[in-house]
């Protein structure tokens, strides 16, 4: 026999234990999920969301005027390898397919592309594609990192304008 043997715990006396136990998991928890929540990805695309929620009507009268035209797109991201055998970085080609409503080709596009990691700032760039054959348009790029990349693309031919935006995955 250990301790004091004449005194006897009363019974449930390791409740309290179990409630400041429970505490200390939940305090734990929500302190992982605080630090996760403000050292990741914000989630944000944008860093004027009032000003751009003004113009929202604008934008919705853009995209009806865009479904109007009918256009029809047809675009791909093709990777020709890395520059050098320990390079990250990748060469690749950016081409693009238009054609109108009733499937003829669209040709005469002054297209260019901003091409955008979504989960990395400052390694984008915008290009300008250049056509290639009849409603085809490419350009070839070299991307600083392989994986996925937002591609947005602004086709204007007149007064009409399209916009369009892709992800795109390189390997």
């Amino acid at each position: 026999m250990s301790g004091n043997p004449g005194k006897i715990r009363p019974r449930g006396w390791w409740i309290p234990y179990t409630f400041v136990l429970a505490f200390g998991v939940v305090l734990v928890a929500n302190g992982t999920l605080l630090y996760f929540a403000t050292t990741t990805f914000s989630g944000l695309t944008t860093r004027q969301a009032y000003v751009e929620g003004l113009a929202y009507n604008d934008k919705v009268a853009e995209e009806q005027a865009q479904e109007a035209l009918g256009w029809i797109w047809s675009i791909d991201l093709v990777s020709t390898g890395a520059v050098a055998p320990d390079d990250p970085r990748r060469r690749a080609t950016v081409r693009a397919e238009a054609r109108d409503a009733a499937g003829t080709p669209l040709d005469g596009l002054d297209l260019h592309a901003d091409i955008r990691r979504p989960t990395e700032p400052g390694l984008d760039q915008s290009v300008a594609l250049a056509p290639v054959g009849p409603g085809a348009y490419e350009v070839t790029v070299l991307l600083p990192k392989p994986g996925q990349w937002d591609v947005m693309f602004t086709a204007q031919r007149g007064d009409d304008t399209y916009k369009l935006r892709r992800r795109l995955r390189t390997d």
